[in-house]
């Protein structure tokens, strides 16, 4: 089974801002103690390999982005309960 559609919608916007930001997947890899290979199989649509969450929050940290800004839309702030909507994101991508 490969990944779901939301796990490659987050690791696209996790690719972009490692090009925004101009890491190559070397550099990501090393940060991450993984290999450039292994950074190249998760942002591939074909390969199974997802960042892990605490993976996640080493890039965000990096990066200098808030991980809601990862996991959520711009419309989702309109959300009332956007505590238990992040949450659910979180959960959706680790599932």
């Amino acid at each position: 089974m490969g990944k779901t559609k939301y796990q490659q919608t987050i690791i696209a916007k996790l690719r972009r801002l490692r090009e925004e930001k101009g890491y190559s997947q070397q550099k990501v890899g090393y940060i991450l103690g993984l290999s450039n290979g292994q950074i190249g199989n998760i942002e591939s649509v074909k390969q199974t390999h997802k960042y892990t969450l605490s993976q996640i929050k080493a890039l965000c940290k990096e990066f200098d982005v808030r991980i809601e800004q990862i996991f959520l839309e711009e419309d989702d702030y309109k959300t009332k309960n956007i505590i238990d909507l992040l949450i659910d994101r979180i959960i959706t991508y680790g599932e």
